[in-house]
């Protein structure tokens, strides 16, 4: 017998925290999330102190970007076909495996650029299962109208990531190197896996007549290609992320070593800044309703565009970690509406693909973005410019498509 959102929460419509399952997933993504900007610091600033190369800093990134992109179909496909549940405890506490042998490296002195690049590969395919299944989830426990504040809330834990993963690495860097921040994503990730085996998830839908995962992708697909609303989204994203994404990640740990002549704490406040702003905005949604979703989603990406660009005429560290901070609210504007309007325009049956569709495809120019800052820097070409130019670039695009109807239908 099927399983139908009607009975997925048999407990009827209660409050979002008292929620049993969106309780536990709210805890574990509360680890998880930070765990993971703690590992990523740590990871960061190691590659900086063992190679001057900064070529190879930019490596880091792709790394993890291509099993991402290249997987995130199949993370989707597997979403849908077995327990969403099962796929984050695997995935969490694989992460947390890898930090010990990581940690086995740096203590024996051993630790080298190919250990690093190794590490992000395999994180990012962890990331390619995990994503899928995490916003998949929402919704099989969640009801409808409940969505915006529990995805909002979600937010707030990745959120809360660049505030307390930055805080936490930079200052354990300084005090207890490098074994001290990896032992503590070490046991972040262990506790979320542990928290995500307190979900009771539902059995998922069977379909009467089994399919292929070749026929489920060609599904999936098709149930995409009419829904004209994602489509325009995806694409837009599909470029903004090339401009925005290689250089903001690159750049900001170059501009605050080299530029600023900072430290791991430096970074540690810029990143934290960012997370600050992205906070308060996910706080924003979480207590009110937008109505006119397209509109603001176009208004926040122009706005967007121009504080991005302001970073690369920046000479001040606490100037740009206050336009980080300001970034970071607006990316809130345009990434839960979107999130929240694809969940509740999508099947049940179809959350995984989709949300493994949208991230494949609006995140697919990101590798091409790192492997082109990199050479750009290889060139000799400043950081700063190159962001400056794709903040003007990104403004443009977003200006454009006020023309675009399906974006501006956007309603609550």
């Amino acid at each position: 017998m099927e399983t139908t959102h009607a009975n997925i929460v048999n407990e009827g419509k209660v409050p979002v925290f008292k929620n049993r399952n969106f309780l536990f997933l709210f805890i574990a993504a509360l680890f998880s999330s930070p765990g993971y900007y703690v590992y990523l610091i740590g990871s960061e600033w190691l590659m900086l102190s063992i190679n001057d190369n900064r070529f190879y800093f930019g490596m880091l990134f792709l790394a993890a970007s291509i099993p991402r992109l290249l997987l995130l179909t199949a993370g989707g496909l597997i979403a849908d076909r077995f327990n969403r549940r099962t796929i984050l405890f695997l995935s969490d506490l694989s992460r947390a495996l890898l930090i010990v042998v990581l940690l086995f490296f740096i203590v024996t002195d051993s630790i080298t650029i190919v250990h690093l690049i190794v590490m992000a590969i395999v994180f990012g395919i962890s990331d390619a299962l995990s994503y899928p299944a995490m916003n998949s989830m929402t919704p099989m426990i969640l009801e409808e109208d409940q969505l915006q504040r529990g995805n909002s809330l979600i937010q707030m834990t990745a959120q809360i990531s660049p505030i307390l993963g930055p805080a936490v690495g930079g200052s354990l860097i300084a005090f207890l190197g490098f074994e001290g921040v990896f032992s503590v994503a070490f046991v972040m990730l262990l506790l979320s896996s542990l928290a995500v085996l307190f979900i009771k998830l539902p059995q998922q839908a069977v379909e009467s007549e089994k399919k292929t995962p070749w026929e489920d992708l060609k599904e999936g697909f098709s149930y995409a290609r009419k829904n004209e609303l994602v489509i325009a989204v995806v694409i837009l994203g599909f470029f903004l992320n090339f401009f925005i994404s290689g250089p903001l990640s690159i750049g900001l740990p170059i501009i605050i070593k080299d530029i600023f002549q900072g430290s791991a704490l430096g970074l540690a406040t810029v990143e934290t800044s960012m997370g600050i702003g992205a906070l308060v905005g996910a706080i924003v949604l979480a207590s009110i309703k937008l109505k006119k979703q397209g509109t603001v989603l176009l208004i926040s990406l122009i706005l967007l565009g121009i504080f991005y660009s302001m970073i690369g005429i920046s000479g001040n560290l606490y100037l740009v970690a206050f336009i980080v901070a300001t970034m970071g609210f607006l990316i809130q504007l345009v990434n839960i509406p979107l999130m929240t309007m694809l969940q509740q325009t999508t099947e049940k049956k179809m959350l995984g693909r989709m949300m493994s569709f949208l991230m494949t495809v609006s995140t697919g120019l990101v590798p091409v973005s790192y492997v082109v800052t990199s050479l750009l820097l290889a060139m000799g070409v400043s950081i700063q410019v190159i962001i400056f130019i794709g903040g003007i670039i990104v403004t443009l695009i977003a200006a454009i498509n006020f023309r675009n109807k399906h974006i501006l239908s956007f309603k609550e």
